[in-house]
């Protein structure tokens, strides 16, 4: 198996977990509280005269919701996956998975993508919403699944950031405030 039975543990206790239930229902009913939201927005500061209306509200509303997405979803997955590594060094049982027979990659892919599991639970979670969004115009089916293509793909590239600075480091102050200034120059940098 590629990822190994770390994630192989992870995948089976993580739905135990009360945490991942109250993720998987607490982030896209944040995320419908929003879309109400701009609607009643919306309908309360003009009327509605024709569909070029609403296609210009479902495109401003997805420009919104998937920046948002992208925001909220990199910085979790950099911060859980840096802190899932410096958690198990601070625990001392880091160096144990380093004595077993387990080869390098499946320790390390084995800790990232057991990190960024919840966060792909967020995002699953959220696609519903984001599907919803083209019915109101102005929005394709292509442009939402490029946005979630795009979102998923930083998301772990973001928690290969933050795996590689726990990795790196010995202190989990030092990981993540290092993870959050790396996220944090990389937007600068990408903005500038």
């Amino acid at each position: 198996m590629l990822i190994g039975p770390v994630f192989s543990r992870e995948l089976v206790t993580q739905p135990r977990r009360i945490q991942h239930h109250v993720l998987r229902t607490t982030y896209p009913a944040v995320l419908l509280i929003l879309i109400c939201t701009a609607w009643l927005v919306l309908a309360g500061t003009q009327i509605i005269r024709n569909l070029s209306d609403m296609a210009r509200f479902g495109t401003i509303l997805f420009q919104i919701l998937a920046t948002l997405n992208l925001a909220i979803l990199t910085f979790l997955a950099a911060v859980t996956s840096a802190s899932a590594v410096a958690q198990e060094k601070d625990k001392k049982t880091f160096v144990l998975l380093l004595m077993t027979q387990l080869s390098n990659h499946e320790v390390v892919l084995g800790k990232l993508f057991a990190a960024l599991l919840e966060v792909f639970v967020m995002f699953f979670a959220a696609l519903p919403l984001f599907l919803l969004l083209p019915l109101f115009g102005g929005v394709d089916y292509r442009q939402v699944g490029t946005a979630m293509a795009i979102t998923s793909a930083t998301m772990v590239l973001a928690g290969s950031i933050g795996s590689f600075l726990a990795l790196s480091r010995e202190k989990t102050f030092q990981t993540l405030s290092l993870t959050v200034l790396v996220l944090v120059a990389w937007l600068a940098i990408a903005e500038g």
